[in-house]
């Protein structure tokens, strides 16, 4: 929502700025307005171009940041899922177990899970079952709390 404000900001600035670049220039070519007038006119489109052209400045950066936060982003996110993976390596979970084991903490339903692995949902079931006993978690929600309180325990 920012975001939109900052552009409407930007366009009604934009907009100021060139009708009183627009007004200067009609003025001067008639020759029939005074130089106080003029004046005034041109310290306010300097003063809006120099606002408008912060505003900008202000984008550019804030886009930058946005984009370094996203790349940071999926860094850990890549960290995060190799550490996981590491952890199914220690837990000895086979390759299926693994995946299931991933759709859970990301908080698929049995259903769910059955649909994109195209499998039946007791097929899921006995995987699952077989995912917490590895792991000693005693269901989906102590599997995620696994990797969660690891995670608030280094912030």
């Amino acid at each position: 929502m920012k975001s939109v404000s900052r552009y409407g900001a930007i366009l009604v600035l934009a907009s100021s700025m060139l009708f009183f670049a627009y007004d200067l220039a009609t003025d001067l070519a008639r020759g029939k307005e005074g130089y106080l007038h003029l004046a005034v006119e041109f310290i306010v489109f300097v003063a809006i171009s120099a606002v408008l052209l912060r505003e900008l400045w202000q984008l550019k950066r804030l886009r930058r940041a946005f984009a370094a936060e996203q790349d940071k982003n999926s860094r850990l996110a890549g960290e995060l899922l190799s550490v996981i993976q590491q952890q199914f390596t220690r837990w000895h979970l086979s390759p299926s177990e693994a995946e299931i084991a991933l759709l859970l903490i990301r908080g698929l339903s049995m259903k769910e899970i059955a649909a994109a692995r195209q499998v039946k949902e007791k097929t899921v079931r006995l995987q699952a079952s077989a995912v917490y006993a590895k792991s000693g978690c005693a269901g989906r929600h102590e599997l995620s709390a696994y990797f969660i309180e690891d995670l608030m325990s280094n912030l």
